[in-house]
C-alpha cells in the first residue's frame, strides 16, 4: 500500500514539474540590444557587466528572495542555486565590491519597473510579457 502511495506522489510531482512556465529575460524597450545569451544575463545580474554596448548603465531588477521564479531563473540561466547566489552577494557586500540588484515583490512589479527604467533588465514568465517589454533571452520550458 505504501509503495503505491509513494509511486502516486512521485508521478504527481513529476507531472507538476513539467507545468512550469517558461522564464524569459526582458529589457526596457529603449535598450539597444535584441538578444543576449545566458552568460551575458548572468554577468548582468551578478553586476559583473554594468553597461550596455551603447554605454548606458545596466539596471538589473531581481525578484525577492524565496520566490520560486527567482530560484528557477538562477537555476536555468546562471546554473546557481539560491544559496550560491546569496553567498555571492554576501561576499560582494562584505568586501565592498558590490551590492545585489534592486528587488521587486512580484513578476508584475518587475514588468512595471523594467518598462519605467531606462537600461533595466528583469525576468518574468513568458505568459506575462506585455508589448512594451522586449524579450532578449528565453529559457528552455
Amino acid at each position: 500500500m505504501r509503495i503505491a502511495q509513494y509511486s502516486l506522489i512521485s508521478c504527481l510531482l513529476l507531472a507538476c514539474s513539467g507545468v512550469q512556465a517558461q522564464v524569459v529575460v526582458v529589457v526596457n524597450r529603449d535598450t539597444a540590444v535584441e538578444k543576449i545569451n545566458s552568460d551575458q544575463a548572468t554577468q548582468m545580474f551578478l553586476k559583473q557587466v554594468q553597461t550596455w554596448p551603447d554605454g548606458k548603465p545596466v539596471q538589473p531588477i531581481d525578484i525577492r528572495e524565496g520566490a520560486p521564479l527567482r530560484a528557477e531563473f538562477y537555476s536555468k540561466v546562471t546554473g546557481r542555486s539560491a544559496g550560491q547566489v546569496r553567498a555571492y552577494w554576501a561576499r560582494q557586500s562584505f568586501t565592498g565590491m558590490g551590492f545585489p540588484p534592486k528587488q521587486a515583490e512580484s513578476a508584475e512589479e518587475v514588468s512595471k519597473l523594467v518598462q519605467a527604467t531606462p537600461g533595466a533588465i528583469g525576468y518574468i514568465h513568458k505568459k506575462q510579457v506585455a508589448p512594451p517589454l522586449k524579450v532578449v533571452l528565453e529559457t528552455a520550458p
